[in-house]
């Protein structure tokens, strides 16, 4: 990458609905050398996709949690539950970690009775789990990756 690209991945992060023309104004190129950048960063995974964000109230998503999970099985068992979660929409995030948990999700589901099922669902399907759960009071912020790429990431301190 180089600097227009940079300067290309953060105006997109920033605003992803920018035209082509648009980011050609930000960057100094055409449309059409934007849309063979664009396409580069695409094919070479430097840009995954693009999304809107929703609001989780208003999708019916209004409860969050952080489910710790612990899986007492072999490393099929671990993959079968990957993916699993990987594939339910109620999942917004999985992170395998270290310490006496495996994993760490953030799951968004409908009601606290929705979390309820949700991990009834889980641990019916996989001997061996078990799960503690926060559930968030209220999002302080939730963001995507935002900042400038072109700057190092944001230090979070105590």
């Amino acid at each position: 990458m180089d600097e227009i690209d940079r300067r290309l991945l953060t105006a997109v992060v920033g605003s992803g609905r920018m035209t082509l023309a648009a980011l050609g104004e930000r960057v100094g190129l055409s449309a059409p050398a934007v849309h063979d950048r664009m396409h580069k960063l695409e094919t070479a995974g430097v840009i995954r996709g693009y999304t809107a964000i929703a609001d989780p109230d208003q999708v019916e998503r209004s409860t969050a949690a952080l489910v710790f999970l612990r899986l007492d099985g072999s490393g099929d068992e671990r993959l079968r539950l990957e993916a699993r979660l990987t594939a339910s929409p109620d999942v917004l995030e999985l992170h395998e970690v270290a310490g006496e948990d495996c994993y760490v999700a953030k799951v968004r589901v409908s009601s606290p009775t929705g979390l309820a099922t949700f991990l009834r669902q889980l641990r019916d399907e996989h001997t061996g789990l078990s799960s503690r759960s926060s559930v968030v009071l209220r999002s302080c912020f939730e963001r995507p990756l935002l900042w400038p790429v072109d700057q190092p990431a944001p230090v979070s301190r105590p």
